[in-house]
């Protein structure tokens, strides 16, 4: 069977190899989605295009309570795998696709944001670019506080004091009267510290059939309610303490329905985990980008099209460019694929006669 250009981009891409774990490109996918969903609707309330009603509120609250700590969760799975090469090897390799194109892409947005200050919710200055070595912009605070994460995992080896440092961090953070966006690092350490040391028991686990859709389906009535009690209680605050049950459970639910996916009738699931880190950097531009142009076409302010149209540009558009890159080999040097390993050497060409002497 031929594969689509889309598919041979992501088959091509890092990791393609016999001991991928599908179901995390099915949860990257997931979770990469809902970002996108969160971004646009935060997006639109600003101009008035989406009301900010209770609706708004509950849909935020339910997203941001899990979404994020997922992808510290599923980021936490790979370390001890990624280790066996070298604390060297590995921190280069963080260095690489993730402190690179979070100061490569923090600029490019910062610099289109610019250019576009007149239709930009929140404009950015040049001190702004300035300061994203200590104050992250926008969504790339994810990638200064996973770059945090994996330095800690490589300066605190052993286990209890990681998990002290987690938990510490934690209630810090649920101490300070202001949480600027780096701070966040400290709500996240937690579930990657979680990835990190269930890793084998979390590969392990494979639900199956009828019993797997049932207990499924009794987590997902309790995130259900978990962020029914949660929103009350935290005021909707999706980093509360009161909040941290509706984010376990939505996490375990993601994981969950994952393993049960079909890997082939679900495949383009996977292809949009794949190419999630694409996704991720490019769909504030690719998202925001639509909603201006459809402002400036004069569509009229329809909130669930310009919710779902933007949604759908922040995915599909980085896709696109997800493969147009691939093509041109150019996703390892703008940051979005690690860089390609060194084959060894060929040995020297010995003669037989050489040999003989």
């Amino acid at each position: 069977m031929q594969l689509s250009p889309i598919e041979q981009a992501a088959t091509s891409g890092p990791r393609s190899d016999h001991t991928r774990q599908v179901w995390i490109d099915f949860a990257r996918g997931i979770g990469v989605v809902l970002v996108v969903y969160g971004h646009v609707l935060g997006g639109l309330i600003p101009p008035h295009l989406f009301p900010d009603g209770p609706l708004t509120q509950w849909m935020s609250y339910t997203l941001y309570t899990f979404h994020m700590p997922l992808f510290f969760f599923l980021a936490g799975l790979n370390v001890q795998h990624s280790l066996t090469r070298g604390t060297r090897a590995f921190l280069s390799n963080k260095a690489w696709t993730i402190a690179y194109p979070y100061v490569l892409w923090s600029l490019i947005q910062g610099g289109v944001i610019m250019l576009i200050s007149r239709n930009a919710n929140i404009p950015i200055t040049a001190s702004d670019l300035v300061a994203i070595w200590y104050r992250p912009m926008a969504q790339f605070w994810f990638l200064y506080a996973l770059m945090i994460c994996h330095v800690l995992a490589v300066l605190v080896p052993n286990r209890t004091l990681m998990i002290v440092v987690a938990l510490a961090g934690l209630i810090v953070f649920m101490l300070l009267p202001i949480r600027p966006d780096l701070a966040l690092t400290m709500h996240h350490l937690p579930f990657y510290v979680a990835g990190l040391y269930a890793t084998r028991i979390v590969m392990a686990w494979q639900p199956h059939g009828r019993t797997g859709w049932i207990m499924l389906t009794v987590i997902a009535t309790a995130f259900t309610a978990a962020v029914a009690v949660g929103g009350q209680l935290s005021g909707f605050d999706a980093n509360g303490a009161t909040s941290l049950p509706a984010c376990i459970l939505g996490i375990t639910s993601v994981v969950l329905l994952c393993k049960l996916l079909n890997e082939t009738r679900h495949r383009w699931l996977a292809l949009v985990g794949v190419m999630s880190m694409t996704i991720y950097v490019l769909h504030i531009m690719a998202g925001s980008g639509t909603r201006i142009i459809m402002q400036m076409l004069h569509v009229p302010p329809m909130p669930w099209v310009y919710l779902l149209a933007g949604t759908a540009a922040g995915v599909i558009l980085p896709m696109v460019t997800h493969v147009v890159l691939q093509r041109l080999n150019l996703l390892a040097p703008l940051g979005l694929a690690p860089l390609p390993r060194r084959k060894p050497a060929p040995a020297p060409f010995v003669s037989q006669a050489a040999r003989s002497d």
